[in-house]
């Protein structure tokens, strides 16, 4: 075996595998890992970054290690600050080390602040030079301050003192130096050269305040208390701001950072506030009405009421809640038969007869119901329901506890059933019918059937012939009112009797005047003796009755218009004589 070739193999092998990729599904979008502590507190972000690198970025942690002291070089007007990149007690740089701070003071022993702030240097050795200039022509002590990605300061390091060169002879007056003071050729290339390189910084400002900066490093602005706000990096091109961006319009390109917000107290929008990944909206007391979240979408009313809609689920659910958080009504989806999306809508509770009831309708796989439900316990409903199919409709009373009290109204193609019901009819008073049934022409089947437990009662067929297994009863009208006695006669008695259309009437009447004549049965003229009630009275002809008053006896009639005649008499019907009359008859 040669030995070489397979060692040359196996680094082979060995450099492909850690070439490989070891989470190739894996992958963060736009977004960063969180990293904290056993305490819980966040010490870092892996991955995106508000600045829009890539990355590890520390946070909280602890501050580094004082630094060793600067070295400085006197420049004119100024001072040049080196860092050798080191910690004084030896110790190595922390991974989230991110710059010392330069400060500037003529006082010995002075405490760094704002107000003796320079600038910063974020690289060692002449990499890490900070001009500072102008300066006065004095004695200036510098020390440098460490400061980690948290923010978090060193103790100031040992001091180191300078003093900025000044040009031989008196200072230079403004206006002092013209062109006829310069000899001609005294300023060559090399000496502007060596000019132009000694100027390394330019400041516009107050050298302790607010100023701007401008050196190969890039561009810094710094506010009034001497703290840097804005800064541009020549070495990457990137940008960061500690301060607020105020009227400004952002175009194209990607933003990337903890939080945004329209405001930070009162009527604002704020995106990712608490690093939670949600939009609120804040009114002008500064409370949230608005959310928008994976959790999904909330609103809050004026007077507090919300509506809430939260799509995690199969389907999105629909909430509805009163101010006081107390009820609310429900529109959810939820999975049907063959899986369609049937739509239920809830009523807010209320409560009947001691417990929690709602009203709901659902609708979907071709069905439709509305229904009285019990709240959380709803396949027990008592009250109305209607029920919506392909082929019937349903209307009732259902009764999940007591299947006794059911009664429902089917209705199918053509014809209609009442189930488990009784059926009753309160008309109003009316010319029309209380009870109307009219069956087209051609109807051979009955137009009445009455059956009890299946044997038929009371039939009345298509040609209206009654047939009943019983008695046919009808309750009779009676009157003794409403008759007229004629002259010559009181009215001693007066009945009537009707039942349906048949008629049967009988009067008693005392003869009060003189006697009346019969010659061979007849009376002649004709005698009247009373007149009927309307009501009471044939409809269709004149019709005869017999009389008789115990002695003697005959015949009378009595015509469409009520009035009742004696036309014969066995004898002559004196004064005071009782005679009685009756008849029958049927009306049309």
């Amino acid at each position: 075996m040669d030995i070489g070739q397979k060692l040359q193999q196996l680094e082979a092998r060995l450099t492909k595998v850690e070439r490989s990729a070891r989470l190739s599904h894996a992958s963060l979008d736009g977004t960063s890992l969180v990293v904290k502590d056993g305490t819980g507190t966040v010490r870092g972000h892996i991955g995106m970054q508000p600045d829009g690198t890539i990355g590890l970025i520390a946070e909280n942690g602890p501050a580094p290690g004082a630094p060793t002291a600067p070295v400085i070089t006197p420049s004119l007007g100024g001072l040049r600050v080196v860092w050798d990149g080191a910690l004084a007690d030896g110790s190595t740089l922390p991974a989230d080390f991110d710059h010392v701070a330069v400060h500037v003071s003529t006082s010995s022993g002075f405490t760094p602040s704002a107000a003796t702030f320079a600038g910063t240097i974020t690289r060692s050795g002449d990499g890490g030079m900070l001009p500072v200039t102008p300066l006065p022509y004095a004695l200036h002590y510098v020390r440098l301050v460490a400061v980690n990605t948290s923010a978090a300061e060193s103790s100031a390091s040992a001091e180191t003192s300078a003093t900025p060169l000044k040009v031989d002879g008196p200072d230079l007056q403004a206006g002092s130096v013209t062109s006829a003071t310069i000899q001609a050729g005294a300023i060559t290339a090399d000496k502007l050269e060596a000019i132009l390189q000694l100027v390394t910084r330019i400041v516009a400002g107050n050298p302790a305040g607010a100023r701007v900066e401008l050196n190969e490093d890039g561009l810094r602005v710094y506010n009034g208390s001497g703290v840097l706000v804005i800064r541009f990096d020549s070495a990457d091109g990137s940008a960061v701001f500690t301060g607020n961006i105020t009227g400004s319009t952002i175009t194209g390109g990607t933003m990337t950072g903890a939080v945004f917000q329209t405001d930070t107290t009162g009527e604002r929008i704020t995106l990712n506030e608490g690093d939670e990944n949600k939009i609120l909206i804040y009114n002008s007391s500064g409370a949230v009405i608005g959310e928008l979240s994976a959790f999904g979408l909330g609103l809050v009313g004026s007077t507090g009421a919300t509506m809430t809609l939260d799509p995690n689920a199969l389907y999105p659910t629909l909430r509805m809640t009163n101010s006081a958080g107390t009820n609310q009504a429900v529109m959810n989806v939820f999975d049907g038969t063959a899986g369609a999306a049937d739509l239920g809508l809830n009523s807010g509770k209320f409560t009947a007869s001691g417990l929690d009831w709602k009203w709901r309708t659902m609708f979907g796989n071709d069905f439709w119901v509305a229904e009285r439900v019990r709240d959380g316990a709803t396949t027990t409903n008592v009250g109305g329901r209607i029920t919506l199919f392909n082929d019937r409709a349903v209307i009732g009373y259902n009764d999940t506890t007591n299947a006794t009290e059911d009664s429902s109204l089917y209705l199918f193609s053509g014809y209609a059933q009442l189930v488990t019901s009784r059926f009753e009819v309160y008309a109003p008073a009316s010319s029309s019918p209380a009870l109307f049934a009219n069956a087209a022409s051609g109807h051979t089947g009955a137009l009445l059937r009455l059956l009890l437990n299946g044997a038929e009662k009371f039939l009345v067929d298509k040609d209206g012939n009654v047939t009943a297994a019983g008695n046919v009863t009808s309750t009779p009208v009676t009157t003794t009112s409403g008759l007229s006695a004629a002259t010559g006669f009181a009215t001693n008695n007066f009945y009537g009797y009707k039942i349906g259309k048949l008629v049967v009437v009988d009067l008693y009447m005392n003869r009060t005047g003189a006697t009346i004549t019969a010659t061979s049965g007849n009376i002649t003229p004709d005698v009247a003796i009373a007149t009927l009630p309307a009501g009471w009275r044939p409809t269709h002809s004149t019709i005869n009755g017999h009389w008789d008053d115990g002695t003697a006896s005959g015949g009378w009639v009595v015509g469409t218009d009520g009035i009742c005649t004696l036309r014969t008499a066995s004898s002559d019907i004196a004064n005071n004589r009782n005679l009685r009359l009756h008849i029958t008859f049927i009306q049309d």
